[in-house]
């Protein structure tokens, strides 16, 4: 199958995800795709088209997860789940095992994200105490365990929509959040990430999940994760409106103005860390 504009909205999303999948697969094998060609009996150039979710072979596709690429039972498993959408389908679920990993895996090699949260701070620019926090909390619908890190890729352009709500929630109580937001900080004044915030009295125009948009391969692919995740493709031109996310955009603060709230919001988290370590008042 040649992926193009005319194909079922649902196919394009799998050809991206598990093109994704399968090339981070085959570089762990250590194979070049010279190597996977040859398994296969194709060539290196519809192995790289089927990395690329250019070109996807149903039958390629299960023959390198179940008998090459050494993938977990309940993960191929949930590969064949994603593999069977109906090409009438507009979007495409994964629930299925491995599904944080096959996401880890396509935010690595996008060129760029958007990600807006009305929730908790996203995955990849979490510290370790706050991961451990909403852990401890039970919060597994945004942080599911997981083997592939959840980072922001060498030369990757993140921009982070943040509803204000998500500076007030506190997670792992101020000594966590005064570190958590000092990381968002050092993030932005390194320019790794844009931070725009969006106030909480704007409304949440994309609903309380975790709403991205990722460039992968020259292609938009739109996540809402949650207890699972949810793929849609996008507009491949770059320079095409993505009224999807132009609501959230039209009502974010400005980027100093966002800075500003990071800093206020930090500074009230400190200030109740301090008031925690006074010692009582003697009696």
């Amino acid at each position: 199958m040649t992926t193009d504009d005319s194909t079922p909205a649902a196919d394009r999303a799998v050809a991206l995800v598990l093109g994704a999948y399968l090339r981070h697969l085959r570089i762990r094998r250590g194979w070049k795709q010279k190597n996977a060609g040859l398994a296969l009996g194709c060539s290196i150039s519809t192995v790289s088209r089927l990395e690329q979710g250019v070109v996807f072979t149903h039958r390629h596709a299960r023959a390198l997860v179940h008998r090459h690429y050494r993938v977990p039972t309940g993960c191929a498993r949930a590969v064949d789940h994603l593999l069977s959408v109906t090409n009438v389908a507009t979007q495409a679920g994964d629930i299925g095992p491995g599904w944080h990993d096959r996401l880890a895996v396509c935010e690595q090699q996008a060129t760029a994200v958007v990600t807006y949260t009305a929730t908790v701070i996203p995955a990849p620019l979490r510290i370790p105490a706050y991961e451990q926090a909403l852990l401890l909390a039970g919060a597994s619908a945004y942080s599911a365990p997981y083997r592939i890190p959840r980072r922001i890729a060498e030369g990757q352009v993140y921009s982070l929509l943040l509803d204000s709500s998500v500076l007030e929630l506190p997670v792992g109580g101020p000594r966590v959040m005064t570190r958590q937001l000092d990381h968002l900080r050092r993030l932005f004044w390194k320019r790794r990430i844009a931070i725009l915030v969006v106030p909480t009295s704007a409304g949440a125009p994309v609903g309380d999940a975790f709403l991205s948009r990722l460039t992968l391969r020259g292609n938009w692919l739109y996540v809402r994760e949650s207890l699972g995740v949810v793929y849609a493709p996008g507009v491949p031109a770059l320079s095409a409106r993505d009224q999807l996310f132009d609501a959230v955009l039209s009502a974010a603060l400005t980027l100093n103005q966002s800075h500003q709230q990071l800093v206020q919001a930090r500074e009230h988290w400190r200030r109740q860390e301090q008031s925690d370590d006074m010692p009582p008042n003697a009696p």
